[in-house]
């Protein structure tokens, strides 16, 4: 699995591309996370790889994360995939946030027009780009955050056999918060106890470096 990305403006926002296998010249890719104006450096990276992308999984609807889809869906025509419960959010994506915050994306979301988005349920498994994804739903962010868990059945190169996208639910040293609306800190909790039981595997996050969950298990003061 080779995986390479790019960092939005707003809100520092991870978008990554995900090809299976050592990712050569005209490999499948996902796309993790849509941030408002990651298209372009997105879409030259691509390019330079010769990537091509098969599909976008979102993993929560918070406006950082999704305002850069028409952008993105005018050059790449593929599905798009969203928790259910945060498929409300598409709705008006400056509304989901503080108050203040939702002030200052007013601009950005004034010519925002909803995109087709296939909802995703916990423990659905999807195929895409040569890859297996496991979506658990992992709410306290969000209502409908995900974590999206991605397998390389033929594994090749120096990249993961696996890794687990891990949105705004987990960082390295941290984790999203739950004073935003629709968040809840006890759901965050239960959420968190639950990586307890997965495999330890590289863990990247919708904002900051990249981790792995069992640095995060054992350093992280949020378990």
């Amino acid at each position: 699995m080779e995986i390479t990305g790019v960092r939005a403006q707003l809100l520092d926002v991870n978008c990554y591309a995900v090809a299976a296998g050592d990712g050569a010249e005209g490999s499948a890719c996902l796309l993790i996370d849509a941030g408002y104006d990651c298209a372009d450096d997105l879409a030259d990276v691509l390019s330079d790889r010769g990537w091509r992308p098969a599909a976008i999984l979102l993993t929560h609807g918070h406006a950082d994360h999704v305002l850069g889809l028409p952008h993105l869906l005018e050059r790449f025509a593929v599905p798009v995939h969203l928790g259910r419960p945060d498929l409300y959010r598409l709705d008006d994506p400056a509304g989901g946030v503080s108050a203040q915050f939702a002030q200052a994306l007013a601009p950005l979301a004034q010519d925002w027009v909803r995109p087709e988005v296939r909802a995703v349920d916990d423990g659905d498994v999807l195929e895409a780009a040569g890859l297996t994804i496991t979506a658990t739903l992992a709410p306290g962010h969000t209502e409908g955050s995900m974590l999206y868990a991605i397998d390389d059945p033929s594994p090749a190169g120096d990249g993961p056999a696996s890794v687990l996208m891990s949105g705004d639910v987990l960082f390295a040293g941290s984790i999203g918060r739950t004073d935003l609306p629709g968040g809840d800190p006890a759901a965050m909790q239960s959420s968190l106890e639950a990586l307890r039981d997965r495999p330890d595997t590289p863990v990247l996050p919708g904002h900051g470096p990249g981790t792995r969950l069992s640095h995060e298990l054992t350093t992280n003061p949020f378990f």
